[in-house]
């Protein structure tokens, strides 16, 4: 038997994302009241949603009576009926909130097996068994085509083709229409004989039913559940998809001139068939996509999202950069190339468990830089608190790593696709990412002698502050930048006592302010005798000691050689 520790959630609105872990033995709620675990500001959430127990040794999902409802796997939860939660589960609160859980299983005798029971699930929304003999040979045909497109617009091309060629089911038109805000209706997809607007009627009896497919035929009902067709055309259909769609809505239109009769349901079923295998090959791309940088829930969250990350022009996002650098990897590297695998395997196991801290702290990884990674927090999805989470990851990277370097920045920054079209990745853009790498490099021994730098924009900021200690370092301006950057040295909260902080700070200034070298002599002289209170004492009075040797007349500013 499984039995259950941790639970983490994730869940993501609109651009938004926020986390909770939770022991067992708590209770974590969730809704749009104030009081709630989880706090979700969307009008469909109800405000009691829903509540997540631990017990008897299992995680469990109750709905609430939530007005929109619970789906787990696409299972609609009866309501204050409790539900199993299983690692890697998936709810879906409407509107495009969506919960990603993760469970952390640390006792398992017997494999976990899915729970089948009626009234526990809830009612499942089965396709019943079709009568129409070739109504199979489509749904194979179709998944076919949808599975070798290489992009969500040839997901729905194809779509729109596996609808109109489906012999024996009258459909004479059909395309995928994208319906954006103020009813603009633009067509992703067409095939067929139609060239003229879709009903609007249809459209928006789709749009209002999502994952149900609205029917109207000629002559059927009264005047008001009519809708307008081609003039020899015998019915519309509209299904809109489930998916989030970035521009607006999708929806799958088809036109046929022969009529449906007995075979209404089944060209329901199909349709509603072929719109579920276009939204998860579409999530599935999504997924391929963004998995590589973020976490495996944070990528099903985003994959279900509006629009392939891909594929999204580059946007101004407030974010903060992080760079790590392994000291002495590559020293060995060059040492014997006989003890290169073994070496390799030594820093994939560094990097998995450096790009953990980064997927705890809900950031994404951008890139790996050989024995180095750049990873940046408060994207792909807005992120409060993003400062905070970048420090917290770095302080636990040099836990992992005591010998590693590591720089932060926060501020704007373009964010999205990066380089050849034809091989492109998410990253960002920006003086933040250049001033980052260029606060890693200035720990080296040789210059500012520090694990974790970070800028001013960093140190200042109040979540950041509930985080870590930052202990003044001073101005310096690093090869490749244009002007001076106050540094600071990051360490772990209550390291340093408030007056040796204090202390710290202060003989930065004093050698900034420093002017002449007899005055730097004698500062470094005092600074000296309090070495055994901090090892950046010393430091500042080495670095006077070099000041005062120096050609060049000190402004206060340092600039370290390349």
């Amino acid at each position: 038997m499984a039995v259950h520790g941790s639970l983490r959630v994730v869940v993501a609105w609109a651009g938004h994302s926020l986390a909770l872990e939770a022991n067992p033995g708590q209770v974590v709620t969730l809704g749009r009241d104030p009081q709630c675990d989880l706090v979700v500001p969307v009008p469909t959430v109800s405000r009691q949603h829903l509540r997540m127990n631990h017990v008897k040794g299992s995680w469990t999902v109750t709905d609430l009576g939530s007005t929109v409802g619970t789906r787990r796997q696409g299972y609609a939860l009866r309501p204050n009926q409790p539900v199993p939660l299983l690692h890697g589960d998936q709810l879906d609160l409407g509107a495009g909130v969506v919960a990603a859980v993760e469970i952390e299983v640390f006792v398992e005798s017997t494999p976990a097996t899915a729970v089948d029971e009626a009234g526990v699930l809830g009612e499942a929304q089965s396709v019943p068994q079709a009568s129409t003999d070739g109504l199979l040979a489509h749904v194979l045909s179709a998944s076919r085509a949808i599975s070798q497109a290489s992009s969500e617009v040839d997901i729905w091309a194809n779509v729109a083709r596996a609808l109109a060629e489906a012999q024996g089911l009258g459909v004479s038109s059909a395309a995928v229409l994208e319906i954006s805000e103020g009813e603009r209706v633009a067509a992703l997809a067409q095939h067929g004989a139609r060239s003229s607007g879709w009903s609007r009627r249809a459209l928006a009896e789709a749009i209002a039913k999502p994952g149900q497919t609205s029917v109207f035929e000629r002559g059927g009902g009264s005047v008001g559940d009519r809708a307008t067709m081609m003039g020899d055309s015998q019915y519309v259909a509209c299904h809109a998809p489930t998916l989030a769609h970035g521009a607006g809505t999708l929806v799958l239109c088809a036109e046929g001139r022969a009529a449906l009769g007995d075979g209404r349901a089944n060209f329901t079923h199909y349709l509603g068939i072929v719109s579920e295998l276009a939204s998860q090959a579409v999530v599935q791309l999504r997924r391929s996509h963004i998995s590589r940088y973020v976490s495996p829930s944070v990528a099903s969250l985003l994959a279900r999202g509006g629009q392939d990350a891909l594929e999204q022009p580059p946007e101004w996002r407030n974010a903060t950069c992080l760079f790590v650098d392994l000291q002495g990897f590559s020293t060995m590297v060059d040492r014997d190339e006989r003890a290169l695998p073994e070496l390799h395997a030594r820093v994939r196991g560094v990097m998995d468990a450096l790009a953990r801290a980064v997927f705890d702290e809900q950031g994404m990884v951008v890139d790996f830089t050989g024995d180095g990674l750049f990873a940046a927090f408060g994207v792909p999805a807005e992120q409060e608190g993003h400062v905070s989470a970048a420090v917290r990851a770095a302080l636990v990277m040099r836990g992992l790593q005591p010998s590693s370097r590591i720089g932060l920045d926060t501020g704007r920054s373009l964010f999205g696709p990066m380089g050849a079209r034809q091989h492109a990745q998410l990253g960002l853009f920006g003086t933040v990412v250049n001033r980052a790498s260029r606060m890693e490099g200035l720990g080296r021994a040789e210059r500012l002698r520090a694990g974790v730098l970070c800028t001013s924009a960093v140190a200042r900021d109040p979540s950041a502050q509930e985080s870590a200690q930052f202990l003044r370092i001073g101005a310096v301006l690093p090869a490749g930048l244009s002007e001076p950057v106050e540094v600071f040295e990051v360490v772990a909260p209550d390291s340093v006592s408030p007056a040796l902080a204090g202390e710290i700070e202060a003989a930065s200034r004093e050698v900034e302010q420093a002017r002449g070298t007899d005055a730097l002599k004698s500062l470094a002289s005092s600074l000296a005798a309090g070495a055994d209170r901090h090892p950046r004492l010393p430091w500042f009075a080495e670095h006077a000691e070099r000041l005062a040797a120096a050609a060049q007349p000190w402004d206060g500013v340092y600039r370290p050689a390349k």
